[in-house]
């Protein structure tokens, strides 16, 4: 078998088995979701239905308060004329008000009235719930849900009840409603059966959509050509080399600055250390000598701290990116003496670690430009978020940037490829253009990931 005839079928073989795969977790989940939204449909409904039982008995209490709370009228009137009030606050063919007193007598039922001026208190349903004591129990601790079988008027039969009571305290009487939930079954079902329909006509479009897939894969490998492989192996080398190189000289650098800084200002601690050890023989006074080598081990830490804060800010980490860059500029001021004005949002969870980083490094080798080339007095750096992206916009009043330093590869001088490259790996956009103040104007685009309101 020739290689290209085996390259085809190393290339399409992964192809096929993973969209095999696909199917056949498409169709695995898709029954997991159905019977998922299923559930959650039901939830729904039975929330909705908790919440508008509630609404019911609060707006039947309510209508009542007037009269329950007045003193104008005897004991008797006004129980009598709330009476007739429940007895005529019906909704829908099946729901209505009921009212029992403590010791389980019903006063008021509009629908079953032959259970009015019995005591039902010790009353059982087809599960052995005591209905009414049960109830009237709810009621008394504040007013709970309650689930019980009753018999619906309308046809008769025993099915399952959701019910809420309410104690009025004043006359020991329980009022309260309920929902027969046979209703919310036939709804639940049917959003089921819709659901089933609409998830076998997903899965039939993706075995589709698969198919195509594995079609126009194999179409596709079957035209390419060994050349193009060998081009993309090219490719890939160079790829490779450039980040051996890039890797190379970040070592090289941390290097150079370990050996040219710390190793220096060690050295000269060490000799403070050594004079003031030869003073102590001779003198009492060795103080001066001795500061001088704090003042040294201080700059060494200084600039281990600095270091450490080049290859991986902590701040960043820590407090997020607003306040890592106002650190930076406030650094970067201290050090080259150019003012920096920084402007900062939060962004908090709106990128990734990963791009934040991105922009982090992209402020500071602006930043480093800045310093190396640009011979400007300040810099402004502002970031912000607009609509579904985050603005990164940076300016200086120096000399501007020169000529065709946009083309330069990475590590020819102002990095401006290393910048770029940053910025894309996230779907990005940066833009270099003259600034107001004649210096350069560097303007970073990043899509949010994960919007938040």
């Amino acid at each position: 078998m020739k290689f290209k005839t085996k390259l085809f079928f190393i290339t399409l073989l992964p192809v096929i088995l993973i969209s095999a795969a696909m199917i056949f977790v498409i169709d695995f989940q898709s029954g997991r979701l159905s019977r998922s939204q299923g559930e959650t449909v039901e939830n729904l409904y039975l929330d909705l239905k908790h919440t508008e039982l509630k609404n019911y008995v609060m707006l039947a209490r309510n209508a009542l308060t007037p009269i329950y709370a007045s003193n104008l009228k005897t004991k008797r009137q006004a129980q009598r004329q709330v009476t007739e009030i429940v007895r005529k606050m019906t909704f829908g063919e099946d729901s209505y008000f009921f009212i029992y007193d403590e010791d389980g007598t019903n006063i008021v039922n509009p629908r079953l009235t032959y259970l009015v001026g019995s005591n039902w208190i010790g009353l059982e349903d087809e599960d052995g719930r005591q209905v009414v004591r049960d109830l009237i129990d709810r009621a008394k601790k504040g007013g709970e849900f309650y689930s019980f079988v009753w018999k619906k008027p309308s046809s008769g039969e025993y099915v399952e009840k959701l019910g809420y009571s309410v104690y009025l305290d004043k006359w020991n009487w329980m009022l309260g409603t309920g929902i027969y939930l046979d209703e919310v079954s036939r709804q639940v079902a049917a959003v089921q059966s819709e659901l089933q329909n609409n998830v076998g006509e997903t899965r039939l479009v993706l075995f589709v959509l698969m198919l195509g897939a594995v079609m126009l894969t194999a179409a596709t490998i079957a035209a390419a050509r060994l050349s193009e492989q060998r081009f993309a192996d090219a490719r890939l080398k160079e790829l490779s080399a450039r980040q051996v190189n890039f890797q190379e000289e970040e070592r090289k650098r941390v290097s150079r600055e370990l050996h040219d800084s710390i190793s220096q200002l060690l050295v000269s601690a060490r000799y403070g250390l050594e004079n003031a050890l030869n003073v102590s023989r001779k003198e009492d006074d060795i103080s001066e000598p001795i500061e001088k080598s704090m003042n040294a081990l201080d700059n060494a830490i200084s600039e281990v701290r600095r270091i450490s804060m080049a290859l991986r800010p902590s701040v960043l980490d820590d407090m997020g990116l607003s306040a890592a860059v106002k650190s930076l500029g406030n650094d970067f001021s201290r050090q080259s003496g150019i003012a920096v004005e920084v402007e900062a949002e939060q962004t908090k969870d709106l990128l990734s670690d990963e791009a934040k980083t991105a922009l982090y490094r992209v402020i500071q080798e602006a930043l480093t430009n800045v310093a190396r080339h640009s011979h400007a007095g300040n810099v402004k750096i502002r970031l912000c978020r607009r609509g579904s992206k985050i603005k990164l916009h940076l300016e200086d009043d120096g000399v501007g940037m020169p000529r065709g330093a946009a083309k330069r590869k990475r590590g020819d001088g102002l990095g401006i490829r290393n910048m770029q490259e940053r910025i894309d790996t996230f779907g990005g956009s940066i833009r270099f253009s003259k600034g107001r103040a004649g210096g350069l104007a560097i303007a970073v685009t990043l899509p949010i990931v994960g919007k938040k309101k």
